[in-house]
């Protein structure tokens, strides 16, 4: 039985499919390389200092603030605080507020014998105001919380000697709402201890500075020269809008039960001069 025989054209084409399969693969080969090459180089690491949680515009930063993280060396800023240098910074404010785990930049830490107004942004002016125990919030406001003001006016103002049931009643209506705060009495970070409560020097001061557009500023004045301020805090992420209509005391206590529309002085007052005009209307003719 006479074998078959091969052709040469089949010879030279299975040969030709394995060398470019060979080629092929040197190929492959060298093209992950080269990428494997180059990515680690592009990626090279860098150990930056970054904060352990979200501090806030204004915050002062601490030794136990800063925590060290590795990050691709493209993605961190030129100026960045890192482990060499970060005793450099810390003591300083920060510029604008960051994120935990974001790395610090040396240009957003300002240090404290610069200007205050650094503070400031653009079209906006600092006003202190000057509170009390109560308006405090019994020294819990902290830079960089907001607050509410309400404004409370007594309409017995300018009389003399009137006894408190004689008065024409208060109300008070929303002055500002969502005001920042950017410092209480001269301190101008957020310093918090350790297990999370307020440092000693927290507390004890008698005015807080706040961040306003020239309309509230102009608001203000005028609310604190005819009137008492009231504040309220609020959560520091609480953007909700608050009450626009005022309340009067009289409101206060009808809503109350305490007063109707026959009990109180005004209603009184009607029914008396209608019953002064119908004793008086007739006589003799």
């Amino acid at each position: 039985m006479q074998k078959p025989k091969i052709s040469r054209n089949h010879i030279y084409i299975v040969v030709a499919l394995v060398m470019a399969l060979l080629a092929a693969l040197v190929a492959v080969n060298y093209v992950q390389t080269t990428v494997a090459e180059r990515t680690q180089d592009n990626r090279r690491m860098i150990d930056v200092a970054v904060p352990l949680a979200d501090m806030p515009q204004g915050a002062i930063v601490q030794p136990g603030d800063l925590a060290v993280r590795s990050m691709p060396a493209e993605f961190a800023p030129a100026d960045a605080v890192t482990p060499d240098n970060h005793a450099e910074y810390e003591g300083r404010m920060l510029r604008a507020a960051v994120r935990g785990g974001a790395p610090l930049s040396a240009s957003a830490l300002i240090p404290l014998n610069e200007h205050f107004s650094s503070l400031i942004p653009q079209g906006k002016v600092a006003y202190t105001l000057s509170v009390d125990e109560n308006n405090s919030i019994s020294g819990m406001i902290v830079p960089g919380d907001l607050i509410d003001i309400l404004f409370v006016k007594d309409k017995s103002d300018g009389q003399t000697a009137a006894p408190a049931n004689a008065r024409a009643g208060t109300r008070v209506m929303p002055l500002l709402q969502q005001v920042r705060v950017l410092a209480t009495g001269t301190r101008i970070g957020e310093r918090i201890a350790r297990e999370g409560q307020p440092e000693g020097d927290a507390q004890g001061f008698s005015s807080v500075t706040l961040e306003l557009d020239q309309v509230q500023a102009k608001s203000l004045v005028i609310a604190s020269q005819v009137g008492a301020l009231r504040v309220l805090l609020r959560d520091a992420k609480d953007r909700s809008p608050g009450p626009v209509q005022g309340l009067t005391e009289r409101e206060w206590l009808r809503s109350l039960g305490v007063l109707d529309g026959g009990n109180d002085a005004e209603g009184s007052g009607r029914r008396a001069s209608a019953s002064r005009i119908e004793f008086i209307i007739g006589g003799r003719g």
